[in-house]
Parts: C-alpha cells; structure tokens; sequence
C-alpha cells in the first residue's frame, strides 16, 4: 500500500502542478476563509500539510504568522516557492506521516483538501502525526470535501469531484470516518462550517493529548 501510494501521488501532482493555481477560481476567497476560522492568536506558529502550491501557507503568512508548508511533491513545491514573497513563510519537502518536527511545536496545523488523496492507513498516520507536532490545546484546522445533505445534490458532487479527483476520493467521500478518527486520537471537534453550497466543510479542533 505505502509505495504504490507514493508513486501514485507523486505522478499524479507532477501532472497537476502547473495548472494547479487556476482551481481558485472555483473558490474565491476561500483560504482568508479558512484564516479567519482558524481565529489563530498573534504570533502563532502554524504548519500547512499537504501544501501543495503553498496557497492556504501564504494566505497565512500575509496575516504575519510564522508559516511552514509540507508537501510530498517537489513539483507543487516549486511552485510555492516560486510564489513565496513572505519572509515568514518556508516551504519543506516532507512525508505528512513522518513530519520532521518536534513534538508541540507548532501552535495550529491544518490540512487542506489532502485527506481525501490518501487511503485510511495513511490518513490517520497523517492526523496522528499532526496531533503530535501540535502543542496541547493547540487548533487543528480540517478543510475537505462534504457531501450536500439533498440527495439530488449529494449524488451530482459525489459523481462530478469523483471524475476528476484521485482513487481515493470514493471511499472518503462514501466511508470514511474522520470524526471518529478524530476522537480517537484525542482531537475534540470544536466547530463545523459548511461550505460551496455543501460540497466542502471546515473542522476546527484542539488536541486534547498531552504530548511529550
């Protein structure tokens, strides 16, 4: 499962890193969105996983906190860091299930749009991950893709997103259970916002374990 994950990730953003920008015309706005709900407190430290061209990242950094984004693939991060004008804000290759931070470090972390891109081994070694390098209490930050309540629109999104996104979209979409994840790892969800008519939806958390 781990290598062909891998594998399949990697060729699957080389393809989709130069367009990849022109997807924020479907979500204007968005990523101050996501800041504002964040609500996170001056000088905080914050790390992005999954990054990807470093939009969310910078959208934190021009508010004047410290930033790292991660990702896996060298070609998403070229382009972030080809975009990166903030002095506040870096960019890391990184594997989200081996982040190369200590433990507490960082006082919110947030995702998003990536755990739908993994299978849910992998998913929860991410969150896992991320719990840790979060300081007790800290935020966590969830963005990913819902599913509308009406019926009639839960199957047009579910068939549209399915048609362009990566294998692993299905079962996250159909099966997964990211609260329960969540609440196993000792994530305690705070808030809940719906976002694109349905489509989309924003998790605020705070880690409730004690880390080392």
């Amino acid at each position: 499962m781990g290598q062909e994950y891998y594998s399949y990730m990697r060729k699957l953003f080389r393809a989709w890193a130069p367009f990849y920008g022109f997807m924020e015309v479907f979500i204007p706005g968005l990523r101050d969105r996501v800041v504002d709900f964040a609500n996170a407190r001056s000088g905080s430290r914050v790390l992005d996983v999954g990054t990807g061209t470093g939009k969310l990242a910078l959208a934190f950094a021009k508010r004047g906190y410290y930033v790292v984004g991660v990702d896996l693939s060298e070609d998403m991060l070229r382009v972030a860091k080809r975009n990166n004008r903030y002095k506040n804000a870096r960019f890391e290759f990184a594997d989200a299930t081996k982040l190369p931070f200590d433990d507490s470090y960082f006082d919110v972390s947030c995702t998003s749009f990536v755990l739908h891109d993994m299978p849910p081994p992998i998913r929860e070694k991410a969150l896992k991950e991320m719990v840790r390098v979060t300081r007790p209490k800290g935020v966590m930050v969830i963005v990913d893709y819902a599913l509308p309540r009406n019926q009639f629109l839960n199957q047009a999104v579910y068939h549209f997103t399915r048609f362009y996104e990566s294998k692993y979209y299905p079962e996250f979409a159909k099966k997964s259970e990211l609260n329960s994840v969540l609440r196993k790892l000792g994530i305690k969800i705070k808030e809940e916002v719906r976002v694109l008519f349905g489509a989309g939806r924003f998790l605020k958390a705070i880690n409730l374990k004690d880390n080392p």
